[in-house]
């Protein structure tokens, strides 16, 4: 009889500790439900708070136009085209007709040539992008640099199918690899 009744006492201690641990991780659950939702209040209202202190949209456009070079294509051909060409005949629609690689490729074998081979892509890559430049200004050129890189490529694909378009599915990913290396952004894949 006294073993039954020791372990009836030794079931009800037993039960009695599951119900403390059980009572004891429900009260923890809470509390941390309780932190976790008083962190989470906490952060939005310093994001609202942030919200007077960060830049929007506009202020990087204006952003983007007032720093950098004045024009990319330009300080990239610098050293190689420029010893021969000028500004100025860049803007004539130098190379608008002509297939950009064919006319880096008849350039590169004239004499007076200043650049290897290794130099090809950059500046087949600054030639397509001064396409762009006939049509849009620097300061709109700039505007790119607040897109994302998938906005970039939308906004590139957009003006390939203008009207009168001289701007080719290979051209419009010239452009889009130039202005990423030049502004260190990473092409997107």
């Amino acid at each position: 009889m006294e073993t039954m009744e020791q372990s009836g006492t030794t079931e009800r201690r037993l039960g009695s500790g599951m119900r403390m641990l059980a009572t004891a991780a429900i009260v923890l659950a809470v509390m941390l439900q309780v932190f976790l939702i008083h962190m989470v209040i906490r952060l939005h209202q310093e994001v609202l708070a942030q919200r007077d202190e960060l830049a929007t949209k506009e202020d990087l456009v204006n952003f983007a136009v007032n720093v950098g070079p004045t024009d990319p294509a330009m300080v990239a051909l610098e050293g190689t085209c420029t010893d021969c060409h000028t500004e100025e005949t860049f803007a004539q629609a130098h190379g608008m007709t002509e297939n950009v690689h064919e006319l880096v490729q008849r350039m590169s074998d004239l004499s007076g040539a200043h650049f290897s081979t290794d130099e090809v892509p950059r500046v087949e890559a600054a030639l397509t992008f001064m396409k762009c430049a006939h049509c849009h200004t620097q300061d709109r050129l700039k505007e790119l640099a607040i897109l994302g890189p998938k906005e970039r490529w939308d906004v590139i694909i957009r003006m390939v199918n203008e009207p009168g378009s001289t701007i080719s599915q290979e051209d419009a990913r010239r452009i889009r690899d130039f202005y990423g290396d030049f502004w260190g952004w990473h092409r997107p894949e």
